[in-house]
């Protein structure tokens, strides 16, 4: 049976997001067709890369237009290598700096996307992605609104950091940023390493502080879109939460259960985990949403 869905709304919707979950899980499969029709009531056109074996669909219907990337799988090799080149770089698609890889690959796939985009005609777009696929919903965003087709909305669900803070605070389309408790993937790349030196260090030795410093201000520094949907370990949807309390709550539980919690942070990473818990919330019926307020 098909999930609800609601084309026309572009503030987070949990609706919305457990179908784009569901999309997000169907570009996973090598044949998209019969998953999204049955899921989704979408008629699927599949797209893939053979070079960098990026893939992902695009789905239709009379209402509405799903264009869904898939994520990193681990056995592909390409994939990995495409999530460990961190360096950013300046392309002329973006405001500020982005992700090598992840940019090197839309740009070696666009053609392909570009060409099935011009079946959705007219309608209602939304683009997601889990994990890399997340990444690249966002990117394909950036260029879709310079083109004059922004999408509705964009829904990623455990997707890394994508770009510098220059281009974050360019960034402007309504996005939801999904994350499932303790997932890892989210806090990678590394915001900056500047921020995990202390603001006093034990030791006074000016030399090798200033080499630490120098060496930290070499590493790329990352930043996340807006807006951040969190999943809590109560399996409670928090719309724009800060990210301070999910660092409290990683570290506590890392210290409760001695580092246990780590395979925590990647069994949270399943696009499977992020549809029961949305899955979960929904079944609660409840009719407002609870909102974490900001750290001062």
């Amino acid at each position: 049976m098909a999930h609800r869905f609601h084309p026309n709304d572009s503030s987070f919707n949990r609706e919305n997001a457990l179908y784009l979950a569901h999309a997000s899980d169907v570009a996973y499969h090598r044949a998209p067709a019969v998953a999204a029709l049955e899921r989704l009531g979408l008629e699927a056109h599949a797209f893939r890369d053979k070079v960098t074996r990026a893939r992902g669909f695009l789905g239709l219907c009379d209402t509405h237009a799903v264009l869904a990337f898939r994520g990193t799988e681990p056995v592909t090799l390409p994939n990995w290598l495409t999530d460990a080149f961190v360096r950013l770089v300046e392309c002329g698609e973006y405001h500020g700096r982005v992700h090598y890889g992840f940019s090197a690959v839309l740009r070696r796939a666009w053609g392909k996307v570009e060409k099935i985009l011009a079946e959705a005609g007219d309608r209602p777009l939304y683009l997601t992605g889990h994990s890399m696929g997340g990444a690249l919903a966002v990117l394909t965003a950036c260029r879709l609104a310079d083109m004059g087709r922004p999408p509705v909305a964009v829904y990623t669900y455990g997707a890394p950091r994508i770009g510098d803070p220059a281009f974050c605070e360019k960034y402007s389309l309504p996005t939801y940023r999904i994350v499932n408790r303790l997932d890892l993937v989210p806090e990678i790349p590394l915001a900056s390493v500047q921020r995990l030196l202390p603001e006093k260090p034990r030791f006074t030795n000016e030399k090798i502080l200033g080499k630490l410093k120098k060496l930290a201000g070499r590493v790329p520094c990352y930043g996340h879109v807006n807006t951040l949907i969190y999943i809590d370990r109560d399996g409670a949807i928090i719309p724009d939460a800060d990210i301070e309390p999910w660092h409290a709550h990683a570290v506590a539980r890392a210290i409760a259960t001695r580092g246990k919690s780590f395979l925590e942070g990647v069994t949270d990473h399943l696009i499977t985990n992020y549809i029961r818990g949305l899955e979960g919330e929904l079944s609660k019926k409840q009719t407002g949403l609870r909102r974490r307020s900001r750290s001062s």
